[in-house]
């Protein structure tokens, strides 16, 4: 698969300030994408390389409808996406692990599910014209108020840890989207990569 013959043109849609967004934008800029946060909505001219949508799950402050508005962007982006023969776009999600079932936050749950259902259609919609769509789930990183959650009300459950020595930051989900956007991950598509340092490997009723 050959490069893009251009330079690396990403857009971030995120919630204004959350710090997982902050974090992609800034590991991108570090890696020379061209990173604009405001052109997703106002018909941004020229090719994009690839397209980063952080709903704001894992900060808790879900953007609302966020699957209905991936599609929407998708749908706007689709006719500026570069195509096959020069190289292909990619398009990653950043959902939670709560889609696995979580009992204090089913809505988060719920949007999370809804985003990876979402992500796998896109792929196939999509992977003929050389656009990539992963997701991925990872767990509330440190810092996230999510974190202070504890114990669920009225469960014997706790907020899930990682295994790993080390807590999941919000530079680690910066770097796994670093991964999926770079040009060596393109034959990479339709796929959920969990960024829990082991997390995901507890169902909710074993943590």
């Amino acid at each position: 698969m050959s490069a893009p013959t251009a330079a690396r043109r990403t857009l971030v849609l995120d919630p204004a300030g959350t710090a997982t967004a902050s974090a992609i934008t800034a590991r991108l800029k570090a890696a020379g994408h061209d990173v604009d946060t405001h052109a997703v909505f106002a018909n941004p001219a020229g090719q994009v390389d690839g397209f980063v949508y952080e709903p704001g799950l894992l900060d808790g402050t879900p953007t609302p409808n966020a699957a209905e508005r991936l599609l929407t962007v998708v749908s706007r982006l689709t006719p500026v996406l570069r195509p096959a023969e020069q190289g292909g776009s990619r398009i990653v999600i950043v959902a939670s692990r709560d889609s696995l079932g979580w009992p204090s936050r089913p809505e988060l749950a719920a949007q999370s599910g809804a985003l990876i259902s979402a992500a796998r259609s896109l792929a196939l919609q999509l992977g003929r014209t050389g656009t990539t769509v992963n997701v991925i789930s990872a767990l509330p990183p440190e810092g996230s108020r999510l974190r202070a959650a504890d114990r669920p009300e009225n469960t014997h459950l706790y907020e899930p840890t990682a295994l790993t020595p080390q807590p999941v930051t919000v530079d680690d989900i910066a770097e796994t989207v670093a991964f999926f956007l770079d040009q060596r991950s393109g034959y990479i598509t339709g796929q959920v990569l969990n960024c829990c340092g082991g997390a995901s490997l507890l169902s909710s009723l074993s943590v």
